[in-house]
């Protein structure tokens, strides 16, 4: 009893909490817990439960063995994992003069209902994908690997908050090295408070300052269980739906989970159309630029005169005007993402059609460099894991475009491709298959393979277990 009224006595807000007193066969005692957090009705039935207990007498073990028989229960010694489960939402139940409490599972758990993630929209396969419940996000996922090697370690992130977070892979799959590199990554981390995936990305990744991401982020169980198949490695917090998984390739943008569901040639045929448009984004500006400044001589007569006919008059040289469109179309994405979905579209179609229409009519800018940067700006969006990247390396190779022509752009192509190649997640290239050339993981890389050829699992990814299926080939 004094136990939990000093508990109570810790807490900056003692009202949050309710304090319940019963006395059993002469026994007193206390049912402690959080107003917000626990589950009102359950935590009657609890209390209605030990007050009508038959028994000759009343210790935590009688209370275990016959009275709560009916809820999921265990005992606690720590007051640190008392005070945490109080904080959680559980109920702690107290009897005077005993060591230690007993806790009673009656978190109030208000979530959302599981649906097709609105980052990751397809047309065949799967649409379930995680919400912000670490409990049914982990249910979704053993739905999907029903196996006892799924190895699930958890943990608590967070001064203030508390987190849990889970480091999730396949026992005789996964490499133990790479599974404990991450956990002990995560245990080193002394913040206050994680509120999404994101905080952990950062304390994960190799290289946390550069522009291009080194961890996968999805929100579908079947994508995150075909990583872990393949001897990856992922990472669940409580509170939101994105799940975190290493090591990282560059080629996991250009896939996608549909890749998986469609005939194989059909899947390829996608997958080299995202690397061309890819491609386009980023160089298209830098090109155009390029052309118009320094090589102008090399565009056939006919386009050279309808490109100077409809830039006449715009008074900004070709680089600031290509620069000043980017810049516009930014703030006209970024106005239609923040803004009420009601209003959204209406300001994006505003901002798109009539506010571009005008400054063309009115000659502050040209209608081929609308073009360019609206059709790079789309083909950026094929690949949208990387759209963040993707629009910074535009931004720079629009730059070398426009200062040092094609020279410049062939520089920085050559200087883009040397820094990915440094790039490792985990033990694995940024670029593989591809450099270095891994043959045997080429057969899901830029092309499509039909899954009854792929008998092995990818060598550059870490694992112990090479063998995927057995068959004719295994």
């Amino acid at each position: 009893m004094e136990r939990a009224k000093e508990l109570i006595d810790k807490m900056s807000s003692p009202s949050l909490y309710s304090k319940s007193d019963f006395e059993v066969c002469g026994k007193r005692g206390c049912v402690l817990a959080n107003v917000d957090l626990s589950n009102a009705d359950q935590l009657i039935e609890c209390i209605k439960s030990i007050r009508l207990a038959e028994t000759a007498k009343l210790d935590y073990k009688v209370l275990q063995e016959k009275v709560l028989a009916n809820f999921e229960h265990s005992f606690v010694t720590d007051g640190a994992e008392a005070e945490d489960l109080l904080l959680s939402g559980d109920g702690l139940i107290f009897l005077d003069g005993e060591d230690g409490c007993v806790r009673v599972a009656v978190r109030k758990y208000e979530i959302r209902s599981v649906s097709e993630p609105p980052t990751e929209g397809i047309i065949k396969g799967p649409r379930e994908g995680f919400i912000e419940s670490i409990k049914t996000n982990l249910s979704l996922l053993e739905r999907k690997l029903k196996t006892t090697a799924l190895k699930v370690e958890r943990l608590k992130i967070g001064r203030s908050t508390h987190t849990d977070v889970a480091v999730v892979s396949l026992d005789g799959i996964a490499d133990k090295t790479v599974t404990e590199k991450i956990k002990t990554r995560l245990q080193s981390i002394d913040i206050d408070g994680v509120i999404d995936t994101h905080y952990l990305q950062m304390y994960l990744e190799p290289r946390p300052y550069s522009v291009f991401n080194q961890a996968g982020a999805c929100e579908k169980p079947d994508i995150v269980a075909a990583k872990l198949l393949e001897g990856r490695v992922a990472v669940f917090m409580d509170g939101t739906p994105i799940v975190l998984t290493f090591p990282y390739l560059f080629f996991e943008d250009i896939q996608s989970s549909e890749d998986y569901y469609e005939r194989a040639t059909f899947a390829s045929l996608i997958r080299i159309t995202r690397v061309i448009s890819l491609m386009i984004g980023l160089l298209l500006p830098g090109v155009f630029v390029a052309l118009e400044c320094f090589h102008f001589s090399v565009l056939p007569l006919q386009l050279l005169i309808t490109i100077i006919n409809a830039t006449k008059g715009v008074p900004f040289p070709p680089l600031a005007e290509i620069i000043f469109v980017m810049f516009l179309f930014e703030i006209i994405r970024e106005a239609g993402v923040r803004m009420p979905q009601a209003m959204g579209l209406a300001m994006s179609i505003v901002g798109a059609l009539v506010l571009g229409e005008t400054a063309v009519k009115a000659g502050m800018i040209g209608s081929p460099a609308v073009m360019i940067v609206a059709l790079s700006s789309i083909c950026t969006y094929t690949v949208p894991n990387a759209a963040g990247s993707s629009t910074i390396v535009r931004l720079f190779m629009t730059l070398l475009g426009g200062l040092l022509g094609l020279y410049g752009i062939l520089i920085g192509v050559v200087f883009l491709f040397l820094y990915l190649s440094t790039l490792d997640s985990y033990g694995t290239p940024f670029l593989a298959p591809f450099a270095p050339n891994v043959g045997v993981d080429g057969q899901d890389g830029l092309l499509k393979t039909p899954v009854t050829d792929i008998v092995r699992r990818p060598e550059s990814i870490p694992n112990v277990n090479r063998t995927r299926q057995r068959g004719n080939n295994g």
